[in-house]
């Protein structure tokens, strides 16, 4: 495909320098118009997340979701499992009750329609190959609130899956319920710890498998209606930060005091890939 480059990507996990030539899925990806700190559970900037997608149905706030590339976006099957009548894809979201976000015309938000829906063919229910890709009725036109988020694809499949499994920390953001409301009206994001798979299913009893991630602390989680939200960690190319997504908001505790499963986004990757390939040859 036109929008695939090889790159040589670098991370610094516990003071080890990993090197490993990858692919990203979108080229111009993953980077933002400034650094952002993150704190648990607060407001997110405005334009520190441009690949957020707010998936609604006439206005009804369904599910969070990630521009992959300028005419996809990632989210959970289960949000899209019965199909919504008018599911419509908004980029450049921030907070969804205000018809704009900024004076700045580059900071408005855009509608798009979903003309095509492709789940994991292996989906049955909430708790494996909870993942979907969604074809928008046309191409996306980047802008500086409008930018999708990186997906690697790594020629070394396990190098990466190693390096993805050793991370302390992931970065969260939708738009999910809050102490105070049960949508939240500002974006939001958090830092959440990767809890191991063993105390994930022998601690908080999920049952979980390579294809997922747990992560979770006391003070940070995600809630009702952060499902489809990306999971991102940042990774070093080129001595610059890319934000790449690895796992999308799948299912938690209902009380969302807890830990929460994702699908894992580096399990998926090939699917991923291939599906956007099929559309572009068989569907365009």
């Amino acid at each position: 495909m036109k929008y695939i480059s090889y790159l040589l990507v670098s991370s610094i996990i516990a003071n080890q320098l990993l090197y490993g030539l990858a692919v990203l899925l979108e080229p111009n990806c993953g980077q933002i118009p400034f650094r952002m700190r993150i704190f648990g559970g607060m407001d997110a900037g405005l334009v520190s997340t441009p690949w957020m997608a707010f998936l609604h149905n006439h206005l009804q706030f369904l599910c969070g979701g990630s521009l992959i590339t300028s005419e996809f976006v990632l989210t959970a099957a289960h949000c899209v499992m019965p199909t919504p009548k008018n599911l419509t894809v908004r980029l450049g979201e921030y907070d969804w009750t205000r018809q704009m976000d900024s004076i700045n015309p580059k900071h408005r938000h855009r509608e798009y329609m979903v003309t095509r829906i492709y789940t994991h063919p292996s989906y049955r229910s909430i708790a494996a190959y909870d993942i979907a890709l969604l074809k928008l009725n046309q191409t996306v036109e980047y802008t500086v609130a409008i930018r999708p988020i990186c997906l690697v694809l790594p020629e070394n499949f396990h190098e990466w899956y190693w390096l993805v499994d050793s991370v302390e920390d992931f970065t969260l953001t939708g738009w999910g319920a809050t102490k105070t409301e049960p949508v939240s009206q500002v974006l939001q994001s958090a830092n959440l710890t990767q809890i191991d798979r063993g105390t994930c299913h022998d601690r908080y009893g999920h049952s979980v498998d390579h294809t997922h991630i747990c992560a979770g602390s006391s003070k940070s989680f995600a809630c009702v209606g952060d499902s489809g939200s990306p999971l991102a960690m940042k990774v070093v190319h080129n001595r610059r930060y890319i934000h790449a997504q690895v796992g999308i908001v799948s299912r938690g505790p209902k009380n969302c005091d807890g830990v929460t499963v994702f699908t894992n986004v580096v399990s998926f990757t090939e699917w991923i890939f291939r599906t956007t390939l099929y559309d572009a040859k068989y569907m365009s």
